[in-house]
């Protein structure tokens, strides 16, 4: 942990980096890979974890996981799958490679399992020493506080677009189902993720496309335009994505014809 401390000092404050570096992996015994300039800071951090094994980095030192839910079909509580994927997460200010990870959407927990190693369990990581992280390419950031939004907690936030004009975020979220089965309870999981558009210092929840229309200062013929486009209500991905980008081309247009 200390190395792994004395590497992100190091490259934050470039100066004498290298005999820096150098002196203190030889004092432990450790030999510094070839690192072209190509390679970024990342590669070195992953090296190290490897080096040392990543169950020593620093990451695994929080309380065991417990699966309290019982789930028989497809209705799983998690991200994406129920199964661990490979990740990074920005923890207490550092970045963690090759992670096997899963982001509980229901209690809004990131659980990580150690790699290659047997006989540890899962780790249910602090929420609060959790910065961001990204897994199957997708990235979640976490906002403590929703400036405009009294309704709405903070926590992790996926990241969808981010323009000079607005940036468009998705908090996933899931909600419970209790079951019976055979006198058995069991539990299944739904999807209630809404968006959310910061625009200037205020974070806006949408769930219709005159809503996402009332973020923005466009003039009524715009807002007639948009609207009577024959798309879908329910918003997804794809659709408030597109109605952004015209919404973008709008604003900037007239930035443009006002000099700005």
């Amino acid at each position: 942990m200390v190395l792994r401390k004395l590497i992100f000092l190091v490259f934050h404050f470039p100066i004498q980096k290298a005999s820096t570096l150098f002196l203190t992996l030889g004092f432990f015994g450790l030999s510094l890979p070839t690192i072209g300039q190509q390679n970024s800071v990342d590669s070195l951090y992953l090296w190290f974890d490897t080096k040392i094994g990543m169950i020593n980095s620093g990451l695994y030192k929080s309380r065991e996981f417990v699966e309290e839910y019982l789930v028989i079909n497809d209705e799983h509580r998690f991200f994406d799958s129920p199964n661990y994927l490979s990740g990074t997460i920005w923890y207490q200010g550092r970045p963690f490679h090759q992670v096997l990870l899963k982001y509980d959407l229901y209690e809004e927990h990131v659980i990580v399992s150690p790699r290659n190693v047997s006989n540890v369990s899962p780790i249910l990581l602090e929420h609060q020493k959790i910065d961001s992280f990204s897994v199957q390419n997708r990235k979640f950031i976490k906002i403590a506080v929703l400036e405009g939004q009294s309704n709405m907690e903070g926590g992790f936030f996926e990241l969808l677009k981010d323009t000079p004009h607005y940036t468009l975020f998705k908090k996933h979220r899931k909600t419970d189902v209790r079951k019976m089965d055979r006198n058995r309870p069991y539990y299944e999981f739904k999807d209630r993720s809404q968006y959310v558009i910061k625009y200037g210092n205020a974070y806006h929840s949408v769930k219709s496309r005159k809503d996402v229309l009332d973020v923005f200062p466009v003039s009524r013929l715009v807002r007639r335009r948009l609207l009577g486009k024959n798309t879908a209500r329910i918003l997804t991905d794809d659709s408030i994505l597109i109605l952004l980008g015209e919404i973008g081309l709008v604003l900037e247009q007239e930035n443009s014809v006002n000099g700005l």
